[in-house]
Order: C-alpha cells, then structure tokens, then sequence
C-alpha cells in the first residue's frame, strides 16, 4: 500500500513539474475522443445495441452462419460478435460479446474464446489512415498488411473455436439459442433507441476519459533519457490514433516505421485495454485472459510484419 501511495505522489508530482506539456497531452486525447471516436463510433455502437435489444442480433447470425459454421465452431450469437468485432472496429468486438454475455445468450467460456481474436481496428480507420501511409512508405500491395491486421485474428479465432467446440456438446449451443429466445423480452424499436441511447452515451463518457487519461500520462515519457524516434514509438502503446502519425513523423527508414506502426495497431495500446476493461468488468469478463490472448496475437503479428517489411 505504501508502493502505491508513493508511485500515486510521483505521479502528481510529475504533473505539476510540467503542467503545460500535460495539458497538451490531455487536450490532444480529448480531441481526438471528439472529433474521431464520438462520430465514427457511436452510429456502430447504436445499431449493435438496438439489434442486441430487439433480437435482431440472432437473425442476422443466423445469416452469417450458412457461410462460417463450417469454418468457425461457434453459436449464431458469437457469429454475430465476430462481424461486429472485425466491421465495426475497436472496442465494438468487446462491447458486442459483454453484451451478449451480460444478457446470458453466450457462455462464460464463448465469451472469452471470442474476446480472445475478435476486438481490432476498425477496417475504416486502416483504410483511411494506415493505407495511405503504408503508399508513402513504398508499400504499395497492402494486402499482406491487411491479412497481418484481420487474417491472423482470423486463423487464431478458427483455431480457438475448435478448442472452444471440443468443451461444448454439440446439442448445447442449439438449446442455449432457443432458451434464450423464449426468456428474453424483445424490446420494441423505439425502447431499443431509448436504452441505446442512454447506455452507449454513458459508455462514449468513459472512453473518453480514459482515452484523456492515457494521453496526459505521455508526459512521463518527457522524463525518460530517450531519443525522440524511441519516445514517439513508445507514446503510441499509450494511445494508438495519435501514436500512429507520431512514428510516421519520426526519422526513422521507411520499413521500420511501418514494423512499429502495425506492430502498435495490432496490441491496440494501454487506452485501448483500458476501454475494453470498461466493458468486460461491467459483465464480469476477465481482462487478463483477454490481454493474454492480445499478447500472443501482438506477438505473433510482429514476427510476421518484421519479415514481410523486408527487416529480416
């Protein structure tokens, strides 16, 4: 408790030391909470609550189902998560699965399997940021780099579904679907808009705070005997949507921008655990099992681009 205390005072001592750079820092993630997460993110985060509340989430896995139930081992529901997850971006993929968890149309163990490949980048913001960056870079095929961002996940989400498959007997998920659907009240559109309304508007708040809270804390990076290039690298596992443009700024080659950039895109950043951690303990979902599993695919993704780059 006393370590606590101490590394508590440090920081507000810290702060102070430099209150303009913080300031800045602070004011950076607000914007970019305003003017990138609120509009991109919010339209998503309604529909996927209102198909959620009106039942519209299972038909539309149902749908899904006569394409990937031969490739992913998994219930009309978790289909349903992982098309919000891979379409929709980061952290829909976590917001979608505490939701259906929460409201018992997923299992405890479907729940983490699914958290553990299905929470990404949107595709949007890869399409529109990262890919023009990647033609700056002299990457012009970008479809390795979109099969490291989305293909990996892809396989390791496959590979866990068998996994998954092997602990659940097959007559199970069928008869979770249709206990589920009889037991839960569908709400009508204009209830469904309401509660969405309000539940994601709450939810939007917090992601922002910490979103804000991350940012301000790059500061402690002003503190640390670093060259400039090694700073911007670092700031961008605090908070990825600024900390992108901060490796394309620096100095370092081409290839070794690109490594850094997809690298820190794929872990998703400490903001980005933090806002995932605000859904899962809200359902009761474990946020060590899903940072174990981000790890691994993190790490996995940064063998594949170091070798893809051209640095191996």
């Amino acid at each position: 408790m006393l370590f606590k205390t101490l590394a508590y005072l440090l920081l507000i001592i810290i702060i102070l030391s430099k209150p303009d750079a913080t300031f800045q820092y602070a004011y950076e993630g607000l914007y970019q909470w305003a003017a990138k997460m609120v509009p991109t993110l919010f339209p998503f985060m309604m529909i996927s609550s209102i198909m959620v509340y009106s039942g519209a989430d299972l038909e539309l896995g149902h749908m899904l189902s006569h394409v990937l139930k031969k490739i992913y081992k998994y219930s009309s529901y978790g289909l349903y998560a992982i098309f919000m997850g891979f379409f929709c971006g980061f952290p829909m993929g976590a917001k979608v699965v505490s939701e259906l968890y929460e409201k018992g149309k997923i299992s405890k163990l479907e729940a983490d399997t699914l958290l553990t490949f299905c929470n990404n980048i949107g595709p949007a913001y890869f399409m529109g940021i990262v890919i023009p960056i990647l033609h700056e870079c002299g990457y012009h095929n970008t479809l390795p780099f979109v099969f490291g961002m989305y293909g990996i996940p892809a396989v390791y989400g496959i590979v866990m579904g068998h996994q998954y498959a092997t602990k659940t007997p097959p007559d199970t998920t069928a008869a979770n679907e249709n206990s589920t659907i009889s037991d839960t009240p569908q709400l009508s559109v204009a209830a469904a808009l309401k509660k969405s309304c309000v539940d994601n508007t709450q939810s939007l708040i917090v992601l922002g705070g910490y979103i804000t809270f991350a940012n301000a804390f790059r500061i402690l990076l002003d503190f640390m005997p670093l060259s400039a290039n090694n700073k911007n690298i670092l700031s961008s596992f605090l908070e990825i949507i600024g900390g992108v443009q901060a490796i394309y700024t620096t100095t370092l080659l081409p290839p070794w921008k690109v490594f850094w950039i997809m690298t820190a895109l794929c872990f998703g950043g400490i903001s980005c655990i933090l806002q995932t951690s605000s859904f899962l303990e809200k359902s009761g979902l474990s946020i060590s099992h899903y940072l174990k599993h981000k790890l691994v695919t993190t790490l996995i993704s940064a063998v594949y681009y170091f070798v893809i780059t051209g640095l191996l």
